[in-house]
């Protein structure tokens, strides 16, 4: 199987030590008094995911590679989705709200689509790390399945399965020990591994 990983936002420029975000809000929090960066957290996490991915014998592509600091355009992101569309892609990102929110979600476009059954299947993986972890669950059950629906341009222009994963709030103190925490993060990924194949 085929899987296009997408690590959102930018990251960190070698040369410069400066964080690459071309959005209008900087997607960067101060917690603890350590700086964190969205677009550093979805590479550490996307590069995780296609580690596990390869290893068990699937093809990777990524519209960046976790390596690359670069925040690449949305339009460049679905190309590379585009060139595959017997893939899966998935879009990595943190929610980020004045540290008052927290928790996991998935989208998918608007409507029933072939995304959707997958989405629920990676939803129910993570799930099964609330209890242990605290992890919240954040989901819309209106339409009979856990994924947040919207036509995020990522998710809407790709031909393919798409899916967008909110995996935590960047700037929520509880979410981020549970970055910093080893073994959540191990079993974070694994859950989206598992429910990604």
């Amino acid at each position: 199987m085929k899987y296009i990983i997408d690590c959102g936002h930018g990251g960190i420029d070698p040369r410069t030590g400066k964080y690459t975000d071309t959005a209008i809000k900087v997607r960067q929090a101060v917690v603890n008094g350590k700086t964190y960066y969205e677009g550093v957290i979805n590479r550490t996490i996307g590069g995780m995911l296609a580690h596990l991915l390869e290893w068990a014998g699937h093809e990777v592509i990524f519209t960046v590679h976790p390596n690359d600091h670069r925040d690449i355009s949305l339009s460049h992101r679905v190309r590379v989705a585009n060139q595959h569309p017997d893939g899966v892609f998935v879009s990595i990102h943190c929610n980020g709200f004045n540290g008052l929110a927290r928790g996991f979600e998935i989208w998918t476009s608007v409507g029933n689509t072939s995304s959707d059954r997958r989405a629920q299947n990676i939803y129910n993986e993570v799930k099964k790390l609330s209890r242990p972890f605290g992890l919240k669950m954040r989901f819309d059950n209106s339409d009979g399945d856990s994924d947040k629906e919207k036509d995020y341009y990522v998710v809407k222009k790709t031909k393919g399965e798409a899916v967008l994963v909110e995996c935590f709030f960047y700037d929520n103190a509880q979410d981020i020990a549970l970055y910093e925490n080893k073994e959540f993060i191990q079993k974070f990924v694994s859950a989206l591994y598992e429910g990604l194949i």
